[in-house]
């Protein structure tokens, strides 16, 4: 039979985003016990600094460059997208006796794609790092998997593969069910060695594996979720806090861009690439009132591009002046180098999950504000999910008045709060909004209290 949910259940998950919910526990100031967080397609989260934002945000980065490693059954936690230290200094208290688990809750990005588990049931994969202090290398990872209500969690042998000897009755009984789903499915896929999750048949031969139903039923099930992880990993674009300003130039023409990089490092040769991104990106740029729109001009002498090599350069043209003036991006204000990867992403990731850290960073007010339209637009037009660590006020001011005007449904903004307990552990709530654009229960006790307290001249 094929998994799925009640009618009700589907009615609530037709419009689910990309992750449904994240799992998090053991890194940094998070406890060992994992928490799960609940995702909306547009997320802010708050909080103190080093109350724990960050480390959230790393169950997604840390995740993504580990399944993409050569070993993804084992925490990579220096990369591209994240480096949180050495394992000792990532686990909670520095306790390597104690796992760090990660892990998200999804349901499937292509609806139409015949597995075992329908679309919209919810799948949520979780994997339980651990550390070897004898030998000071990895030690086994748990992976725990939940569908549809369905648990089982199995440790990961040296070469990312399960003993399906060690399922429970449940779990085996699900295994079962599935079997005649199997029979009306396409040939099994194969699975690889760079699948992070492969049952211990997969090594027996093809012929074995058809001949025994459910053998053959945990290798698809094992390839349909690694497919589905690596496709939903592989939508995340991540933009750091701090952005870098565009080199003199940018070489372009050897790769096509969809991610203008942690840092915004591509952001020249993915506007070379697609003019009509260019185009919107400029659209935008005068919706928000920068004051300026960008130019991408290439060498036309075929002797630069023989000897040089294909290079594009970002200029910006100064549409405040009567005649407008093409300048650099280095003879600007900072902030323009730090929002035009953040719009340049927005405007290009489609169905995808863009991250960003502290998108307020050298923008003035109104500007900051602003984003909060781009950001709204990202996720109706674009279909993204859009998930924001900032501190700013005037972002979530927007939001709340964009929701108040009907523009931004409120179960399509979750605001977190991320805070630590008085031992030190990091938790995290959430702020709900009502249709009226107001928080139901206001912010917690002294955040955002500063403005009206300097405002007042007393503390409220």
């Amino acid at each position: 039979m094929l998994v799925t949910d009640s009618g009700d259940e589907q009615a609530r998950r037709a419009q689910r985003t990309l992750v449904d919910h994240l799992v998090l526990g053991g890194l940094k100031s998070w406890a060992s016990e994992p928490s799960r967080v609940q995702l909306a397609p547009l997320t802010l989260v708050f909080g103190r600094n080093s109350a724990g934002k960050s480390s959230l945000i790393s169950t997604l980065t840390l995740l993504r460059q580990t399944l993409a490693s050569e070993r993804p059954f084992e925490l990579r936690t220096r990369g591209d997208f994240a480096d949180v230290g050495s394992f000792r200094l990532a686990v909670h208290d520095h306790d390597v006796s104690e796992p760090i688990s990660l892990g998200i809750g999804f349901t499937a990005v292509d609806e139409d794609a015949v597995g075992l588990l329908s679309a919209d049931t919810l799948r949520e994969l979780s994997f339980s790092y651990t550390w070897n202090d004898d030998t000071d290398r990895p030690g086994p990872t748990t992976f725990s998997a939940d569908l549809g209500g369905y648990r089982a969690s199995f440790k990961l042998d040296s070469h990312g593969r399960y003993d399906a000897e060690t399922e429970d009755t449940q779990w085996r009984d699900f295994m079962r069910s599935l079997v005649v789903a199997r029979e009306v499915l396409p040939p099994l896929t194969h699975v690889t060695e760079r699948n992070v999750v492969r049952p211990t048949m997969s090594d027996r031969p093809a012929d074995q594996v058809v001949a025994d139903p459910l053998a053959a039923v945990r290798l698809a099930l094992s390839a349909q979720l690694n497919s589905e992880l690596n496709d939903v990993l592989s939508r995340i674009a991540y933009l750091g806090p701090i952005r870098a300003r565009p080199e003199g130039t940018d070489r372009v023409g050897t790769l096509a861009h969809y991610y203008v990089g942690p840092e915004g490092e591509h952001t020249t040769a993915v506007l070379f690439d697609d003019d009509e991104l260019l185009a919107s990106v400029n659209d935008w740029f005068d919706r928000l009132g920068i004051g300026y729109r960008i130019k991408i001009v290439a060498p036309s002498s075929e002797d630069v591009r023989m000897t040089a090599g294909d290079f594009a350069v970002m200029g910006l043209v100064d549409t405040r002046d009567d005649t407008p003036t093409l300048v650099s991006p280095r003879a600007v204000g900072y902030g323009i180098s730090q929002i035009t990867p953040v719009v340049v992403q927005a405007l290009m990731s489609k169905r995808g999950l863009v991250i960003i850290e502290q998108p307020e960073v050298h923008i003035h007010p109104g500007l900051q504000a602003k984003v909060g339209d781009l950001l709204i637009h990202s996720i109706h037009e674009r279909k993204n999910q859009v998930l924001v660590e900032t501190h700013s006020e005037h972002l979530v001011l927007r939001l709340l008045r964009r929701v108040r005007e009907g523009v931004l449904h409120p179960d399509d903004l979750a605001i977190l709060y991320v805070d630590v307990l008085a031992d030190g552990d990091a938790y995290v709530r959430r702020l709900d909004v009502d249709s009226s654009g107001e928080l139901v229960e206001g912010w917690p006790g002294g955040f955002f209290d500063e403005r009206l307290e300097e405002v007042l001249g007393q503390s409220w």
